[in-house]
């Protein structure tokens, strides 16, 4: 008979639930309902919406995404899609939220299982810990935001990359050129995906079916005829750029950057934006001033402090560096245990390079594709710390998971994204009313205000007008 030792230490195995994961599961579950069904509709909200109820009230498909932050807009229709499904079901503006919660459970469901079979238990557990309940995590599941899909396209691609560690498969190639190639639909910075997928190839860590990758890349392709087609009437819609290439090995700054937030997003550090807290609408000036402050220091103090525990994690994940070398540390090696840290180790060397190339300087958001990567080295240091300090291990990670949901309940009730009113809130006056709003129920979750120099949704017609055709 096996001892309970040697238990944790092999993988997890492909079948059976695991009672501590079901708990994550459920609780991190409950936190990211909190926060959809309070979220909140601000200006990229609102262009997402009226791509999605163009098409169900007018059947009107906008062949182009949101606008890009430095001019023209994301490729592709995909988003009208995705925003428009759910509103088939649900004439509301949380039903878009409630849709990309859903990513988020396919995507943990995809991670898990690579996760079980490639690891002990403790450190499957320990993922689902520093992955479900992490507070990026929560954040992107409660509101209705392009970066909030990244996540599921993340999650196949380790799956993917797993399942082809050994031989290549159609399926999976197909999947992940998919994951791809649609998702430059959703945000241009899945790059940091193909850049992995580049690495992984090449490095041995994984393999390609080519015709699995031209049959995706072709329908990935075909989805864009449209919106090719919109864009010879509309040159203005093609995406451009600021900046220059490998702004960030000439600044430096924008490359230390991108290496910070791959550090924050395996910690309890949420963006400022994000933790600027304001609980007056919610408890009254008397009351909201005091937990203010509560919140102030355990989300930045707290926070801060916590990214010690994934610096150690990466340093650890990269130790050898000088002895072995770089090629031996991002080479195959045996076991299940190494092939998932060399994934990690991959996905951080990908993002670096990515971001060195980029022409502008690196967004939070931007790293989101790569999350499940990012908190990796913490699950396996904390796997490995486990085996020789248990009982203080356990009480790190209950600790960490306790101040994760407390973080969310905050963000839930505080933050500017889930309040109506209050500071730096993102509801944003218009310049008329509409019936979009009335139709998706978007007044009745917060008031909007109606100015003649108020803001408008790029693709949505003034209320007199008839809809673009």
């Amino acid at each position: 008979m096996s001892s309970p030792a040697a238990a944790t230490r092999r993988p997890s195995g492909s079948g059976g639930v695991d009672p501590v994961v079901a708990l994550v599961f459920v609780v991190g579950l409950a936190l990211s309902l909190l926060l959809a069904l309070r979220s909140q509709v601000g200006g990229d909200q609102l262009n997402l919406l009226a791509r999605g109820w163009l098409l169900v009230a007018h059947g009107e498909w906008v062949p182009f995404g949101n606008p890009s932050s430095s001019g023209g807009a994301v490729p592709g229709g995909l988003t009208a899609l995705l925003v428009a499904a759910p509103l088939l079901v649900w004439r509301h503006h949380r039903a878009a939220v409630l849709a990309l919660l859903a990513t988020h459970v396919v995507a943990f469901v995809l991670l898990d299982r690579c996760v079980r079979e490639g690891l002990p238990a403790r450190e499957r557990r320990l993922f689902a810990v520093v992955y479900w309940l992490n507070p990026w995590r929560v954040l992107l599941s409660g509101f209705l935001w392009n970066p909030g899909y990244l996540l599921l396209l993340g999650a196949v691609h380790l799956w993917s990359s797993w399942r082809q560690r050994e031989r290549a498969s159609f399926g999976a190639s197909l999947a992940l050129a998919l994951a791809i190639g649609l998702g430059f639909q959703i945000h241009p910075s899945v790059v940091l995906l193909a850049a992995a997928t580049a690495l992984l190839v090449l490095t041995g860590h994984t393999h390609l079916r080519w015709s699995g990758v031209a049959v995706g890349a072709a329908l990935s392709g075909v989805t864009l005829v449209p919106w090719a087609l919109a864009v010879a009437r509309e040159p203005a819609q093609l995406p451009v750029s600021e900046g220059f290439p490998f702004r960030g090995l000439v600044l430096v700054f924008p490359l230390l950057r991108g290496v910070l937030y791959w550090l924050r997003h395996a910690s309890l550090a949420v963006a400022g934006p994000e933790a600027r807290f304001d609980f007056a609408p919610e408890l009254g000036a008397a009351f909201a001033r005091p937990v203010k402050l509560v919140a102030d220091g355990l989300v930045k103090g707290v926070g801060n402090i916590a990214l010690a525990l994934p610096l150690f994690a990466n340093l650890r994940l990269w130790r050898g560096l000088l002895r072995r070398g770089l090629a031996e540390l991002l080479g195959v090696r045996p076991g299940r245990r190494a092939w998932v840290a060399g994934y990690a180790r991959i996905a951080f060397a990908a993002a670096i390079l990515t971001y060195a190339a980029a022409p502008t300087t690196v967004m939070w958001w931007q790293g989101a594709s790569l999350l499940h990567a990012a908190v990796l080295p913490l699950a396996l240091w904390g796997g490995a710390m486990a085996r020789r300090r248990r009982r203080l291990t356990h009480r790190v990670v209950v600790a960490w998971g306790s101040v994760a949901v407390l973080v969310a309940v905050l963000m839930a009730f505080g933050g500017r994204r889930f309040r109506c009113g209050g500071w730096d809130n993102i509801v944003i006056p218009l310049r008329e009313d509409h019936a979009m709003l009335h139709d998706l129920a978007i007044d009745e979750s917060c008031h909007i205000a109606i100015r003649p120099d108020g803001w408008w949704p790029d693709v949505l017609p003034s209320a007199g007008a008839q809809p673009p055709r």
